[in-house]
C-alpha cells in the first residue's frame, strides 16, 4: 500500500486551548497538517501547513535527544521528537481519485507565535476554526465530531 509523509501540529495557545478545523472532507474537527513536501523535514512541514491553514506561525516544542552533533555541527542537528508517529489508513477517495494509502503522520506541539492574528485559511480544507479548552473537547463526540486518536492527543497535550 502506497505510503505518504505527513506532520501534524497540535497548536496550544497561552490560555491552555487547541487550535483545530472542521475538515470539509472528513467531517471532524482536526489540528492543522499535511503531506511532507520534498526536501522538507515534517517540523517544517508542521509549521508550513499551520500557516497555510491558520495564519500561525508556530514554534514547535518539544524534547531533542543528546546533542550527537554537538562536537561537529557542521555534520548536522538534532530534531525535535514528535509526540508521536502514527500509521493512519486513509480511505480511498473518489472526488480526489485517490486509493486507499496510510500517512506516516509525525505528531507535535505547538505554541503560536503570532496566536491573535489566527484566521481560517484553507477554505477548500476546512469550514471553520476554532479554539477548544481541555473540557469542551472531552464533551466531543467520537462517533460525528473527532477521531478518538485526534481527541486522546489533544487531551494529552492540553
Amino acid at each position: 500500500m502506497q505510503k505518504h509523509f505527513t506532520a501534524t501540529a497540535f497548536v496550544i495557545d497561552s490560555k491552555r486551548r487547541v487550535l483545530l478545523l472542521w475538515h470539509k472532507r472528513l467531517q471532524r474537527w482536526m489540528p492543522p497538517g499535511g503531506h511532507v513536501d520534498e526536501d522538507e523535514t515534517p517540523e517544517d512541514a508542521a509549521k508550513r501547513e499551520c500557516k497555510e491553514e491558520t495564519n500561525l506561525d508556530v514554534e514547535i516544542v518539544g524534547d531533542s535527544d543528546p546533542d550527537l552533533f554537538a562536537l561537529n555541527p557542521s555534520e548536522g542537528h538534532m530534531l525535535k521528537k514528535p509526540i508521536a508517529m502514527l500509521l493512519e489508513n486513509i480511505p480511498a477517495s473518489v472526488e480526489r481519485s485517490e486509493p486507499a494509502h496510510q500517512h506516516i503522520d509525525f505528531l507535535y506541539r505547538a505554541r503560536p507565535l503570532n496566536e491573535d492574528e489566527a484566521k481560517e485559511m484553507a477554505k477548500d480544507e476546512s469550514d471553520g476554526m476554532r479554539w477548544f479548552t481541555k473540557e469542551e473537547v472531552a464533551k466531543l463526540d467520537e462517533a460525528t465530531e473527532i477521531f478518538s486518536n485526534v481527541k486522546a492527543y489533544v487531551l494529552q497535550c492540553l
